[in-house]
């Protein structure tokens, strides 16, 4: 997603910054997440939001013209989504289900 403004040649420095600055805050949340995850469950309901706005900004900053960015968008956010989802999902089961502790 970061990449993607120079990957599939769209400009405009609201369509840019935003690729490049949503890319790298859902990397950062991602990250956050993974190195802690039952304390940060919330940043996986971010990375959701960031996900819906991934796929809409073709439209709302005018590069839906360009069907490159716009699948990557599209698909690059839908992932992100279902990821999200998931993530959120797993903490919630694990939380109602931990494991048991082995037995000495």
């Amino acid at each position: 997603l970061a990449a993607s403004p120079w990957v599939f040649d769209y400009s405009g420095r609201s369509a840019v910054v935003g690729s490049v600055i949503v890319g790298a805050v859902i990397a950062l949340l991602a990250a956050i997440r993974l190195a802690s995850l039952h304390n940060s469950m919330g940043l996986s309901g971010i990375n959701l939001v960031l996900a819906l706005w991934t796929m809409a900004a073709p439209w709302v900053c005018g590069y839906a013209g360009n069907a490159g960015g716009t699948a990557n968008n599209v698909i690059v956010g839908a992932v992100i989504a279902v990821l999200a989802v998931w993530s959120a999902s797993a903490t919630v089961a694990d939380e109602r289900h931990p494991p048991r502790a082995a037995a000495h």
